[in-house]
């Protein structure tokens, strides 16, 4: 059977085999601190919960813009300002359902055969595997415990090479 090209090269996101090992132990009783899938472990806010409500009965439903519901991103460059005095037009806000499609379209952007990607080692197991899908060579960026789970910029830069494209830091690391 032939495959897509480059297919066979994409990875398995392990995330989802850590969410549903976790929540079988759970449901054994066992307490667990589940870090494998970003999962908040609180209830969606009553506020939030309302709004969405109030959103379907208002009709607001179906297919939005691609880069996102223009008030939403007015909003966020709105509150760049507030936070920040950053001047930034709505027009370069994206408002995406997730991290991955980002993270997906900058790794292919950036990554190729001779290209190194810098990635946080632990981190989400899916960037080591879109890196390796485009031919670049995924370097670890060591989060340690003895650094309160942070990265060293010391040891970052010193990971950066000629062939380094794209280093992805990853929040709260």
């Amino acid at each position: 059977m032939q495959t897509i090209a480059g297919f066979d090269r994409i990875g398995e996101e392990n995330a989802f085999a850590v969410l549903a090992r976790a929540g079988a132990l759970a449901a054994q009783g066992r307490d667990i601190i589940n870090l494998g899938i970003g999962q908040p472990d609180f209830p969606t806010p009553e506020n939030i919960v309302e709004a969405a409500v109030r959103a379907l009965r208002d009709g607001q439903h179906g297919y939005t813009p691609a880069t996102g519901l223009p008030a939403l991103r007015e909003a966020v460059a709105a509150d760049l300002h507030r936070r920040f005095a950053a001047e930034v037009s709505p027009d370069s806000v994206l408002i995406v359902p997730g991290g991955k499609v980002t993270m997906f379209a900058a790794i292919l952007m950036f990554g190729e055969p001779g290209a190194e990607i810098l990635y946080p080692d632990p981190g989400f197991p899916i960037y080591r595997s879109m890196i390796e899908f485009t031919g670049a060579r995924p370097v670890p960026i060591p989060i340690r415990e003895a650094n309160a789970f942070a990265f060293s910029a010391e040891e970052t830069l010193a990971l950066i090479t000629p062939r380094t494209r794209l280093v992805i830091l990853n929040s709260p690391a």
